[in-house]
């Protein structure tokens, strides 16, 4: 049987999963109301068929949001708006609360809360995998499962829990733009010195420490000597009118482990609790 999908709305990484979701067997809606002459192009590309919002909730088993941020909410209350029943995907890069705030008024429909996590899929098998996470109903997640089977894209489930896939999305841009936002200050304030090069050379094979979190507790025990050079470079941003605001929350960040002060025996959980605020 072919699945209808709706997908709202193909932007660069909508249209691809739009496209790999047509070579898993859908057909794919989508609603060209409002939209730019790019998303046409896009859509024709990708061979979406063309549909009134109207048209695309009645026929869709399926409803995908991929929309910029500010526009989850309205998104989800204009598919609410056409009496919708199916399973809807709320798959944008927003927080977990805002999600659950969505998931709480599409009532009689099965909300699933997704995330994609690498570039649009392009290739089948690409060098660096786009992955679709989703949490949720069971049953919903299978019926994803079955829809990417043999795509492009990796999907992995995470629970039933909404929040889960939104949890991880949120975890990844701290840790991918941010620390590129990171690596933006550090060569800018390189380059002002005229040690770029230096700057590049010096961090050549470095592994994210994303990757290795069992590495942190040591970090957590030099913390109280990190945070003085932290304030210091703070600093040294200003001095030449760059932005110190994030070093100085940094700084602030590592106070949170002075109670780990050359301790040599601490584990991981213990590091990532003691970053919590007292107000959570």
């Amino acid at each position: 049987m072919t699945r209808i999908i709706g997908l709202l709305h193909p932007g660069q990484m909508g249209a691809a999963i739009g496209a790999q979701l047509r070579l898993g067997g859908s057909r794919v809606l989508w609603c060209p109301d409002g939209r730019s002459d790019a998303s046409l192009d896009r859509a024709r590309e990708a061979g979406l068929e063309a549909r009134s919002l109207t048209e695309l909730v009645e026929a869709s088993e399926v409803i995908v949001s991929l929309v910029p941020p500010a526009y989850a909410e309205a998104t989800a209350q204009a598919v609410r708006a056409e009496d919708f029943k199916g399973v809807y995907v709320e798959a944008n890069a927003i927080k977990p609360g805002r999600v659950e705030a969505i998931a709480s008024i599409m009532t009689d429909v099965k909300v699933v809360d997704g995330c994609v996590i690498g570039a649009p899929p392009v290739e089948r098998h690409p060098a660096a995998p786009t992955r679709f996470f989703a949490s949720g109903p069971e049953e919903s997640l299978a019926l994803l499962g079955d829809l990417f089977a043999g795509t492009a894209v990796e999907f992995r489930t995470l629970g039933p829990q909404i929040g889960q896939a939104s949890g991880l999305k949120t975890a990844q841009a701290v840790v991918q733009k941010g620390s590129r936002v990171l690596a933006a200050l550090g060569h800018a304030l390189a380059a002002d010195y005229g040690v770029g090069e230096a700057l590049t050379e010096s961090v050549q094979g470095w592994s994210h420490p994303a990757a290795e979190p069992t590495r942190l507790p040591a970090l957590a025990g030099r913390a109280w000597r990190w945070e003085p050079e932290m304030r210091d470079t703070a600093q040294a941003l200003s001095e030449v009118g760059l932005p110190a605001e994030v070093i100085a929350a940094v700084a602030d960040t590592l106070n949170a482990w002075e109670s780990f002060k050359d301790h040599t025996d601490i584990n991981l959980h213990d590091v990532l609790s003691a970053l919590h605020r007292s107000t959570r």
